[in-house]
């Protein structure tokens, strides 16, 4: 097991019994992602190549979602701050991913792309993983939000894009959020 992939049954990275649905949803994309930075770091030449496409791709539909969903949810319990932080992390993600997906793999700093992609990622999930998402989790027991529903939104669009990519061979016009544009409520 990878440095990255034991935090999946750690702590509040673990999918608990009791996380409502959009937990579940965004947490199982977390898990998948510290296992293919993992296999990233073992990885060489056109299976390197491979891992760094799908995280490119996966990345690109996680974003989305809790950029057009969550987001606003979140912003519209209080929880802005965590919000516009997480939307400057997706940015410089979005940057080095769509560098990393430009390449051919054979390039002297693409492994290095995909380290520092991973390392950047990591910090994101970990951080919405014990901070925003128990906040949330909190909000939803409380009555303040409903994660179920959320969670159903989220699964649709993500399967949506995913849709579009077969489809197409890419996720067409999304959400570019942006803090200020973010509704709080």
């Amino acid at each position: 097991m990878g440095k990255y992939t034991q935090r999946n049954g750690e702590g509040l990275h673990r999918i608990a019994k009791d996380d409502p649905l959009a937990l579940q949803v965004l947490k199982t994309e977390h898990h998948t992602f510290r296992e293919l930075f993992d296999a990233a770091q073992e990885a060489e030449g056109a299976a390197l190549k491979k891992i760094g496409d799908e995280l490119c791709l996966r990345l690109d539909v996680h974003m989305t979602i809790e950029e057009e969903i969550l987001y606003p949810a979140a912003k519209a319990i209080g929880e802005g701050d965590d919000v516009d932080e997480g939307i400057v992390e997706h940015a410089a993600g979005k940057d080095l991913a769509g560098q990393i997906a430009q390449m051919k793999g054979t390039e002297e700093l693409y492994k290095s792309k995909i380290h520092v992609l991973g390392e950047q990622t990591i910090h994101h999930i970990d951080e919405e993983d014990e901070e925003l998402f128990e906040e949330m989790k909190e909000a939803h027991e409380a009555g303040k939000i409903d994660l179920d529903a959320i969670g159903e939104q989220l699964r649709s669009r993500q399967a949506e894009l995913y849709g579009k990519v077969l489809e197409t061979g890419d996720l067409g016009p999304t959400q570019e959020a942006d803090a200020e544009e973010v509704p709080a409520g």
